[in-house]
């Protein structure tokens, strides 16, 4: 009922809002249910032709629009992927476009104000630094093989300006296809973090996922076995430089990339150690389903929903998670599903889509991975560090999973950051949602917690 009345109410505002011809080229932003911004450069070719890009910056999304059409009074353009559309008419009283935005069977109103590209583009205060000043280290573009998948790895390796050999670090990525920097929602964790460590006399070398940026190789299909093979591919190009004292490199993984560091170390006696930001500590099952009812709460959802949903959540990812082979998982997933919607408990072809988002060869290995057993084969030394608000890795659930597993090595460090999200920014509720609205990348407490703790390691 209330999506209908919503919707009733933007059809009004429709029919009742003054409309006058407006030139509809150049950029315009909004907000959908008081909650998710959007922007949406329109423009016009030569032949007439027009074309539009939306972005929502809280959800690093960037795509153009489907089947758009555009007058001087109304705008109408559809997401196709996304099950989504918006209809508008131009307000010449308020100069807005008042129209609304409809997903998924329900609609709600959405104005679109005119703004400018200068306007759109976020605060980065640490990244801004950064290029403000001369570096007090030296950069330069490198590449490296991984020849058992015959894929070329291309990144940036920096260090320090003078005399070497240095300690250095190879930084692993977290999940999705991400460049060398670590690029998302507008930050660049990867660049702040290298020019921290280069200051404190640590080279770094960092690369971009294969088939992302300049890295051949396909990136699709890709499990985190196949990326913990870059990274071992990545130490090894470090051991064949000159400048780098060997037995001092270490990794320094975020999230999946936390996931990768521990499982090259225990492959890999000789490297020198290891750090872990935002790392999963329990089975890639058990920590989904607490990640989506966590997010799921943050967003609003009630109680029983969330409840209700960690239930679900809970049968299709142990199914997923219980076979060794995808197609036979994806199956077995497909009938706690299908006995939820005889139950009643799942409306009718509700979680199929959500089913074939998760059927894939990187969440599979993900669910089914058990991290304590390879953080008990780590010998070397360890830092592990938690936000104390992360969302996507719990650190209640984690951090103590994690120091049980560590309890045999003297040499393991595991703190918790207080404020802190999964990106290591200083957060007010740790919600995914304010990762874009957060001008700072990485909190100084983090950046110095790993600087700090790698010096005094490498000493």
């Amino acid at each position: 009922m209330k999506a209908t009345l919503l919707a009733l109410a933007a059809a009004s505002a429709l029919a009742t809002a003054p409309a006058h011809a407006e030139n509809a080229t150049g950029y315009w932003t909004g907000v959908i249910a008081n909650t998710l911004t959007v922007n949406v450069q329109l423009t016009k070719a030569p032949d007439g032709r027009w074309d539009a890009t939306l972005t929502a910056p809280q959800q690093s999304l960037e795509t153009k629009v489907d089947n758009l059409a555009v007058t001087d009074t109304q705008i109408n353009f559809a997401l196709t992927k996304l099950n989504a559309a918006y209809t508008a008419r131009w307000n010449d009283q308020e100069k807005v476009w008042t129209g609304t935005w409809s997903q998924h069977g329900q609609s709600v109103p959405l104005l679109l104000k005119r703004t400018d590209g200068k306007a759109l583009k976020p605060k980065r205060p640490q990244e801004d630094a950064i290029t403000a000043i001369m570096p007090s280290y030296t950069t330069s573009e490198v590449s490296f093989t991984n020849d058992t998948a015959k894929v070329n790895l291309v990144g940036t390796f920096t260090a320090p300006r003078g005399k070497g050999p240095f300690p250095a670090v190879v930084l692993v990525h977290g999940s999705g296809p991400l460049n060398r920097d670590e690029e998302l929602f507008d930050h660049k964790p990867f660049l702040v973090l290298a020019d921290h460590l280069n200051r404190q006399g640590i080279a770094v070398l960092r690369y971009d996922k294969r088939g992302v940026g300049k890295s051949t190789g396909i990136y699709k299909g890709a499990t985190t076995f196949d990326f913990a093979s870059d990274a071992e591919a990545a130490v090894r190009y470090l051991r064949g430089r000159n400048d780098v004292v060997a037995k001092h490199i270490g990794i320094v993984g975020h999230s999946e990339g936390a996931m990768i560091a521990p499982l090259v170390a225990s492959r890999d006696p000789a490297l020198g150690f290891v750090v872990m930001l935002a790392g999963p500590g329990v089975r890639g099952e058990l920590l989904m389903v607490e990640q989506i009812a966590l997010m799921a709460r943050s967003s609003g959802a009630p109680d029983d929903v969330v409840s209700e949903g960690r239930v679900l959540n809970k049968a299709m990812f142990a199914a997923l998670a219980s076979e060794p082979q995808l197609e036979a998982a994806t199956k077995r997933a497909l009938l706690a599903i299908e006995e939820a919607e005889r139950k009643g408990t799942l409306p009718a072809g509700m979680d199929q889509a959500r089913l074939a988002h998760f059927s894939t060869p990187w969440f599979h290995a993900f669910l089914r991975h058990e991290p304590g057993p390879v953080l008990q084969a780590i010998q070397q030394p360890i830092l592990v560090l938690n936000g104390e608000l992360d969302m996507q890795v719990p650190a209640d659930m984690d951090l103590s999973a994690i120091r049980s597993a560590l309890k045999g090595n003297p040499r393991a460090v595991v703190k918790e950051l207080p404020k802190l999200n999964h990106l290591f920014q200083t957060a007010a509720t740790g919600s995914s949602g304010e990762y874009f609205g957060i001008e700072e990348t990485i909190a100084p407490i983090a950046l110095n917690t790993v600087s700090d703790w790698i010096r005094a390691t490498v000493r």
